[in-house]
């Protein structure tokens, strides 16, 4: 679990709002290219590495993560240093007043969402929806300070920080997905330097939280044979829908039966945690994923993907919470998984 927690706390270090991936995948490549044969950045900057296998004709399994998360950017640069700016993803404006974000201009700066306080509300105020409309982000910099450092269109990411509640839970503002990256990273150390007589791709994909844009074209370079999608799921919390009971933090990885996976390989997934004592939970999704996989089922003739999420609560916003074990239980599961697709391969 250490491991895992920081191979995240690393990635998460980096910025990385959809759209302005490009700006830390030099330091990916840095920090974790000597894993592969060969590593690239995409145009749309997906970052993807492979171990290739010196077997002959060896067949790809692609593992897939999405590197981007949700964030803002800069639409006005008002008096007073303050900013207005536009949702990048979704996220509930109600959990963003007094949010700690970096701003990145010409230099990173830090600045905090900033709204009326209650003492200055009219009457009935209070009971309106928060707008992004109605909140600012603070720099505590004059207007003309801020704008020889922040433009229109630059990106701005929560501030927070990777942190541990106590052994098992951590908390970041961009587990969704940056875990899922550090749980791929870590199915590659479980597996060591053997020739399993498959390929092994890893992507981290651009622009999943705008569209799946960086698994889509990242999928169709690499053209893989099978594919395993990591992402994050909801994990129950007090008060949501009662058929949320089913998905629990720290009850293991989640194993996904939809149309946008494919049973066959869903079914191995599950005779693979069973026969391996892997804790898992299943969810059934009856049309969209939210995720990667119809993205790169769909790339050139079809690939059979398998969906492995990690239970989170939270999701989007500057504090996600996830169980460290729930983390390690589906890097256990990529790696069994990828051990018997190649053997069903030899």
């Amino acid at each position: 679990m250490d491991q895992i927690y920081d191979y995240a706390k690393a990635l998460i270090a980096l910025p990385g709002v959809s759209g302005d991936e490009g700006r830390a995948l030099p330091d990916v490549v840095r920090m974790f290219g000597d894993r592969f044969d060969e590593t690239g950045i995409t145009p749309v900057y997906s970052f993807y590495g492979i171990r290739k296998s010196k077997k002959e004709n060896a067949k790809t399994v692609l593992l897939d993560a999405h590197f981007d998360t949700i964030g803002f950017v800069v639409t006005q640069i008002c008096d007073g240093g303050f900013l207005k700016v536009a949702s990048i993803g979704r996220t509930a404006e109600k959990n963003l007043s007094a949010s700690e974000v970096w701003i990145y201009g010409k230099q990173r700066i830090a600045g905090v969402f900033a709204s009326k306080p209650p003492h200055l509300q009219e009457p009935g105020e209070s009971e309106k929806k928060m707008e992004l409309s109605s909140l600012s982000i603070d720099t505590g910099l004059s207007k003309e300070a801020l704008e020889e450092i922040v433009r229109i269109g630059n990106y701005v990411g929560f501030k927070s920080e990777t942190e541990r509640l106590n052994e098992n839970i951590a908390v970041s503002p961009s587990f969704d997905d940056r875990i899922c990256a550090a749980a791929h990273l870590r199915a590659l150390d479980l597996l060591g330097d053997e020739d399993l007589g498959i390929n092994i791709a890893v992507q981290f994909s651009a622009q999943e939280e705008t569209g799946y844009k960086g698994a889509m074209t990242t999928a169709y370079r690499i053209n893989p044979d099978y594919a395993i999608v990591m992402d994050v799921g909801h994990a129950y919390v007090p008060g949501a829908p009662e058929r949320r009971k089913a998905i629990v933090a720290g009850g293991g990885c989640m194993l996904s039966y939809a149309p946008q996976t494919n049973r066959a390989q869903s079914e191995l997934a599950e005779k693979t945690a069973i026969e391996q004592n892997i804790p898992y939970q299943l969810i059934a999704e009856p049309g969209r994923t939210g995720t990667n996989s119809n993205a790169v089922q769909t790339v050139r003739g079809g690939v059979p993907v398998c969906l492995i999420s990690v239970p989170l609560k939270n999701m989007h916003t500057a504090n996600e919470i996830v169980d460290l074990r729930d983390a390690l239980s589906g890097a256990k599961l990529v790696a069994a998984l990828l051990r018997e697709i190649a053997k069903k391969e030899a």
